[in-house]
Formats: structure tokens, C-alpha cells, sequence
């Protein structure tokens, strides 16, 4: 479950942006349906089941997505894929040469089995130059471990590893074979380490992040479809959306050499040829019966339409992350699906049984109900005068419970809207 993420000096975020998943204990609307317990104790804390990003075009909305991204690649590759000497994809907020020569910080709050956690991390191109993370088991934290880089002696301290952190002498092994350019989590989990394993899935496995919806392949859920089982979810799932499929059917096919296209060179042929020999294709097979015979009929994947395909594509995650409740973070949700679509989808997360957690960006304002949402639920993001962009919800602005939202939006209460000038193209 995520309780917050913050992110500071990443692209268009300079000063340090927080997106907060913690339910508001002065709202009650909702509370059962758009909100769950997340842990069970004298201070008992509730997030939201979902939260929507609004924002004009450039304002910051892909950078929240790409930041958390980003935290999960390195968190997950960082030490097992780059090389000494390689560059980390990170890129500051350019519009000031400080923020240019500083380093960006990003810092996640999870909860995993039950436990409360706090990673962070701070890096520049060349270097992770901080590291920390803490565990809440109780009220209490406990600090496991902090990695502070030393520009005098130009090599990273760690401060006294706390009891709470396990591992002896091991640890300070992990921490002498960490390249300046891998996390330390990263490396741990090189060699298994128990203890951080829930962290590190929470990342790897808990953590779903979709950056271009209309990239998403449809692989994943044609694997669901495998099983009868999962064949009937799925179609059940598409029909819930008014799609009119019927059936679903997995062809495969050997491969041949005429699948590939003529206008391969021959050195690429052989390549392909080589790469492919003895290998098997799975083609999707949309059904839809005849109106007046009954019979089956099938469909290419390529016959469909985009919104059908794209649908399709969301199908299995979608499911997946209701179904073992994951966190999935999605920019342009609204990208290729009819505004009531968006909106089934996220009312079937909404009234999951589960404790699975939707954060999307969109430009859809049929949204913005107090029927859908509560108002800690409905996020914007602008740039101010300096071009940073700025995160703030909804709730800031104390709107009436019954209040229409959508037209205040619209009409620039909220602001995170466009300022839109007149343009006389015709010197008119």
C-alpha cells in the first residue's frame, strides 16, 4: 500500500512535491467504498483506494509518473544491470543553476505485511549520494541503514548499521561492494537478504507503473487467457465494459520464414532466421457470434479498434491489481477509452474487495463527481511563475460536499488548468 511519495528537483518538479494516498479524517463521504484501514493500531490510518491527477498539458503530471518510474528501476536494476562508469537517467529541474548542479531526492512511504516503511534516496547523474530507509514495526522508528556520500574523502559513509538491521559483518560486505551508481537495497538483494525482501517487492512485484497506456502489451492478459478460468474473466471483464465480444481464442502458430517482411536485409533475416527457428507464435482470436446464425465468428487482434485493443491490454493488470492488492500508477488513463469506460474501470477497483490502489493522471473532467469521489481523492498540478510545476488537492480548497466540481474546474477555481490566449491567424 502506498502512504506517500515525494519527489524534488525531477524535470519539471524543483521545490519537493508530495502526492498523498492518506485518507482525510474530516471527510467521512465514501468512506467505506473509496477508503480501507491500513493498519491496525492506536493511531489508526486510512488510504485512498484511488486519486486522479488533473493538470494542463505540460504541467508536471508525467514527471510524477516517471518519477516513481524511476525509483522503481533503480530500486529494482540499479545494481544487478548498470556497469561501473554508467550514467544514471536522472534529470534535475533545468530552469536554475543551482537546481542544475543539485541532486534530485525522491522518497516513497509503504506499507508492507503490515509494516510501515520509509526508503528514500538522493543522486545525481554520476552518483546515489544518500540512501536511507526506516521501518515502523511500532509507533517507533527504526533506522536500518543510511548511506551518506562524502565529497572529501569521495566515498560513500554508512552510518552504524542499526541492531534492528541483521545481517553482521555481511553488511558491511554489501555496503564495500556497492558501485556509487547502485542503490544499496539493490545490491542486498543481490544476495538474497531476507530482511529487505518485502521492501524490495513491494518495488518489484507491488508497484505497477504504466507510462504510455497505448504501449501496454497485450501479452499479459492473453497469458491469462490460457486457463478456461481466466479466458472467462477476461471476456466477462470486456463485457462489462459494453464491448460485444463473445469468445476469446489463442492460436498458435510455428514460426516460418515468410512472417518476416520482405524488406529485412539478409544479414537480418539470417539473425531473425536463427533467433526464431523451432519458436512459437500466440495470436489472439476476438469472437463475436453471427446475428442470425449463432456461429462464431473471429476477428484479428489488428481488426479491432484502438480503444478495443487498448482495453484489452488493461484487461489482466487491471484484474491483477484488484485481485492480490497491488498499486497501480497510470498517466493518461482516458488515452483510447470512452470517458464511461474510464469510469467503470475505476468503480470496479473502487468496489474491489481487496486493498488494491489506483493513482492516474487524465484530462477527463466527467470525473471530477462527489458521487465517484471524495474530495481528498482529486488532485491538481500547475507551474507557477518560475515554470515548477506544483502539486495541491482538492481538499485544500474546502469545497461544500455538494459542490460541482467538474464546473469549477472548469471555470478555474482549482486552478491546473490552461491559460489559453486568442490567436488572429488571418490578421483580422
Amino acid at each position: 500500500m502506498l502512504v506517500e511519495f515525494t519527489v524534488s528537483n525531477f524535470r519539471s518538479i524543483h521545490e519537493p512535491q508530495s502526492w498523498s494516498m492518506v485518507a482525510s479524517p474530516a471527510l467521512k463521504e465514501w468512506e467505506e467504498r473509496n477508503t480501507f484501514q491500513a493498519l491496525r493500531s492506536k493511531k489508526e490510518m486510512r488510504l485512498l483506494r484511488a486519486a486522479a491527477l488533473y493538470g494542463p498539458n505540460a504541467a508536471g503530471k508525467s514527471t510524477l509518473v516517471q518519477a516513481l518510474a524511476f525509483v522503481k528501476g533503480q530500486v529494482v536494476n540499479s545494481a544487478r544491470e548498470s556497469q561501473q562508469g554508467d550514467l544514471i537517467p536522472v534529470v534535475p529541474f533545468k530552469l536554475t543553476a543551482a537546481s542544475r548542479a543539485a541532486d534530485s531526492e525522491f522518497s516513497v512511504q509503504f506499507i508492507e505485511a503490515g509494516v510501515r516503511y520509509e526508503y528514500g534516496f538522493r543522486c545525481n547523474a554520476l552518483r546515489f549520494t544518500e540512501e536511507w530507509l526506516y521501518a515502523y514495526p511500532t509507533a517507533r522508528a527504526q533506522k536500518w541503514f543510511h548511506r551518506v556520500y562524502d565529497a572529501q574523502t569521495g566515498k560513500d559513509a554508512y552510518a552504524p548499521f542499526s541492531a534492528h538491521f541483521l545481517g553482521g559483518q555481511q553488511r558491511h560486505v554489501w555496503a564495500s561492494e556497492t558501485r556509487p551508481n547502485a542503490l544499496f537495497l539493490s545490491r542486498c538483494m543481490q544476495s538474497n537478504n531476507e530482511q529487505l525482501k518485502p521492501v524490495f517487492e513491494w518495488f518489484s512485484q507491488r508497484l505497477r507503473v504504466v507510462e504510455a497506456p497505448g504501449a501496454l502489451s497485450s501479452s499479459f492478459t492473453a497469458q491469462q487467457c490460457e486457463s478456461d478460468a481466466g479466458r472467462t474473466k477476461v471476456v466477462e471483464f470486456l463485457t462489462s465494459a459494453d464491448l460485444s465480444i463473445d469468445g476469446i481464442r489463442l492460436e498458435n502458430r510455428a514460426f516460418t520464414p515468410d512472417m518476416l517482411p520482405s524488406s529485412v536485409s539478409d544479414v537480418m533475416r539470417q539473425e531473425l532466421l536463427n533467433h526464431y527457428r523451432g519458436k512459437e507464435f500466440t495470436t489472439l482470436k476476438f469472437q463475436r457470434r453471427d446475428a442470425n446464425t449463432g456461429e462464431m465468428v473471429e476477428f484479428d487482434e489488428n481488426e479491432e479498434s484502438d480503444g478495443t485493443r487498448a482495453l484489452f491490454a488493461f484487461a489482466g493488470p487491471w484484474m491483477d491489481v484488484m485481485e492480490h492488492s497491488l498499486v497501480l500508477v497510470v498517466d493518461e488513463l482516458d488515452s483510447s477509452l470512452h470517458p464511461l469506460v474510464v469510469r467503470h474501470l475505476v468503480s470496479l477497483l473502487l468496489h474491489a474487495n481487496s486493498q488494491a490502489q489506483l493513482l492516474f493522471t487524465t484530462h477527463d473532467t466527467t470525473l471530477l463527481s462527489q458521487k465517484l469521489f471524495r474530495r481528498d481523492q482529486v488532485w491538481f498540478i500547475e507551474k507557477n511563475d518560475a515554470r515548477e510545476a506544483r502539486l495541491y488537492p482538492l481538499s485544500d480548497f474546502s469545497p461544500r460536499e455538494n459542490e460541482a466540481i467538474e464546473r469549477g474546474y472548469l471555470n478555474g477555481r482549482y486552478g491546473g488548468i490552461p491559460h489559453l490566449q486568442e490567436l488572429d491567424f488571418y490578421g483580422g
